[in-house]
């Protein structure tokens, strides 16, 4: 296993490196001919166009034949893995041991064993919550798979685990897309926890997971729960951001109408906030400005 497991971890990391390393060299040479603001937008580019090529070299990876593996395929060495523990080893070696996001394969290899994988992954990252090094990108790796297999009876779990990591903020960061990927799963344990508290860095969270995954799923529940929180938190920009993300049109005349009764008086990042959420969600501004 330990044999298959360097093999795998290092003829990844070689695909994508051997991909990207001209391309990057490129990229910095062109950055170095641009103005600040034209940086931004040629790097913003190179991102999306990072992640796009990555998918297709880890197919390429996926299906190409390793001497080291015998001739045989990594996706043919993963598939034919049997046992869970010997899948998870793999995982979290490849987790420590490059320096881009476990292959879905591996992934998908876990989700074929269930509930099972599942309270494998949880019962591993909370013993892991104090990580650091190499430990910290298991960690975060492991959250990340939780949310791509995306079972409900991972929903809790999770919230929980943002609540014990809410001073860690990158981890809390994973915690939030991991959730965000399990789906319309969480919009009933979420309304519930936002139901009971108060709103805090956990909370100001769960309302924009709340957001991002009800825009695709909307229901009254969830435009009632963010117009409360933009009526009840006494920091408005979480809100603001809230309701443009969920994308529903009866918020503007609340937002304007909050801007009619307080502009002058308002700071002007919230003030901005609200003019765009406004014309996000394709209400009028000219008068406020």
């Amino acid at each position: 296993m330990q044999k298959i497991k360097e093999v795998l971890a290092e003829s990844y990391q070689n695909a994508i490196r051997k991909h990207f390393n001209e391309y990057n060299d490129n990229i910095a040479i062109k950055l170095n001919k641009l103005s600040p603001d034209n940086k931004e937008a040629v790097l913003n580019k190179f991102l999306d166009q990072y992640e796009t090529d990555k998918v297709e070299i880890e197919r390429k990876w996926s299906n190409a034949p390793l001497e080291g593996l015998n001739g045989k395929t990594p996706a043919e060495v993963i598939q034919s893995i049997e046992k869970l523990e010997d899948v998870f080893e793999i995982f979290i070696y490849m987790s420590g041991h490059t320096d881009e996001e476990v292959p879905f394969l591996l992934v998908d290899k876990l989700n074929s064993f269930g509930q099972r994988a599942i309270s494998l992954l949880l019962e591993f990252v909370n013993s892991r919550k104090q990580s650091e090094g190499h430990e910290e990108y298991e960690f975060l790796e492991a959250v990340s798979a939780i949310g791509m297999i995306g079972m409900d009876e991972s929903i809790n779990p999770l919230i929980q685990l943002a609540y014990d990591m809410q001073d860690n903020e990158p981890m809390l960061e994973h915690i939030e897309e991991a959730l965000k990927n399990v789906g319309a799963g969480i919009i009933q344990p979420v309304l519930e926890r936002l139901e009971t508290s108060k709103f805090g860095k956990v909370e100001k969270m769960l309302l924009y997971v709340l957001a991002s995954v009800g825009s695709m799923a909307k229901e009254d529940r969830i435009y009632l729960k963010l117009r409360d929180a933009f009526r009840e938190m006494e920091e408005k920009i979480p809100a603001v951001i809230c309701l443009s993300v969920y994308g529903d049109g009866r918020a503007v005349p609340m937002l304007r109408g909050f801007l009619k009764k307080y502009t002058g008086i308002l700071s002007g990042d919230l003030f901005y906030e609200i003019i765009g959420s406004i014309r996000n969600l394709g209400g009028e501004t000219e008068e406020f400005m």
